[in-house]
């Protein structure tokens, strides 16, 4: 059985690493993936687990994928470098017989070092143009050269938050236009204008899992580096809180809390209450809003969301204020993996 092995460290994991993969598996009868990961590098678990998804998901079944954690010199001059990665190789099974399969020209001197026969593949990267280095220098730019399985380790998630009548969905929708990220609407209204306009407990569980279902969907059907939420499972929390319809819904369930607390955003935008109230057949309270500013913020403070409270009514400074925030958390996040390998 011929073998074809793959030294990677992917990071991050890209659309590129998985090509390779791909390519390996028409040349050999089974693929080796040596995924090299240091304990100061960043998301080294993270990277392999995705990695491993991203194989199983594109059905590449003769495909073996290994994990080697450890600090080793990453310096060719180092004494005992082309020893040490010889007696690496070897330990994991390669021999004069198989291939060494890479898009760096390293390839070639690490199956000289093992007899093996070297197979170069995308070299100039005239296939997928896009390196790891580019994409840890600018991963908002080149978010859909990520794979998927790795996207949500990185991928900031924003949820517009507040009372009715505030702006949230005027919002949502310009910070999804400026930052070209994925709008998720609100699932509560279409379901009620499509069923039946009432609150009950059925109503209220149907919204639970119907939102639910859209936020878990999301990270699914986009290569965009934002989600920008109109809402999301909180804010079902909050409404299930009010006091004045606990006569008609009972508490708010613990489940939905923890579904609510498993799909939390990475921060929320607070829109305030000082902007005139529209009524509308979806708003219960006639003409004014159910829940306070006070009441919203409550909320995040009860359940510890990262919040950011917009001061001005002004819908340019509202979006400003509210694209500086946003920027400033998924720049932290994406710091992750901006992580310098020194040329090596």
């Amino acid at each position: 059985m011929s073998k074809a092995f793959i030294l990677m460290t992917a990071m991050p994991p890209t659309t590129g690493h998985l090509q390779l993969v791909q390519f390996a598996n028409f040349i050999a009868d089974k693929t080796v993936v040596i995924f090299c990961t240091q304990p100061e590098e960043p998301l080294p678990f993270e990277r392999v687990k995705a990695f491993k998804k991203a194989v199983k998901n594109h059905n590449l079944r003769n495909t073996k994928v290994v994990h080697f954690h450890k600090s080793i010199p990453q310096n060719p001059e180092s004494p005992g470098f082309k020893q040490m990665w010889k007696d690496l190789l070897v330990g994991f099974g390669v021999t004069n017989n198989d291939y060494i399969v890479a898009s760096e020209a390293y390839g070639q001197w690490l199956a000289e070092t093992v007899g093996a026969t070297f197979y170069p593949y995308d070299i100039d990267r005239s296939f997928n143009a896009i390196k790891a280095t580019a994409i840890r220098n600018n991963p908002v730019n080149y978010f859909d050269k990520i794979i998927p399985e790795f996207q949500p380790y990185l991928r900031t998630t924003v949820t517009i938050f507040g009372a009715e009548s505030t702006g949230k969905t005027t919002l949502s929708r310009q910070l999804a236009k400026e930052l070209n990220g994925l709008w998720l609407y609100e699932y509560a209204r279409p379901y009620l204008e499509n069923t039946v306009n009432e609150i009950t407990v059925n109503s209220m569980t149907a919204i639970w899992k119907g939102q639910s279902a859209l936020q878990r969907q999301a990270t699914n059907v986009t290569d965009s580096p934002f989600v920008i939420q109109d809402t999301d499972l909180f804010s079902t929390v909050g409404y299930w809180q009010f006091p004045h319809w606990q006569a008609t819904i009972g508490s708010c369930p613990s489940k939905l809390v923890q579904d609510a607390t498993k799909l939390r955003s990475d921060i929320y935008i607070m829109t305030k209450s000082n902007i005139p109230f529209e009524q509308d057949p979806l708003r219960y309270g006639g003409d004014e809003r159910e829940g306070s500013d006070q009441y919203w913020l409550a909320i995040c403070k009860q359940y510890k969301l990262p919040v950011v409270a917009l001061e001005s009514s002004n819908p340019d400074e509202r979006l400003k204020e509210a694209l500086g925030a946003i920027r400033a958390v998924a720049d932290k996040k994406m710091m992750q993996i901006r992580y310098d390998r020194h040329g090596y």
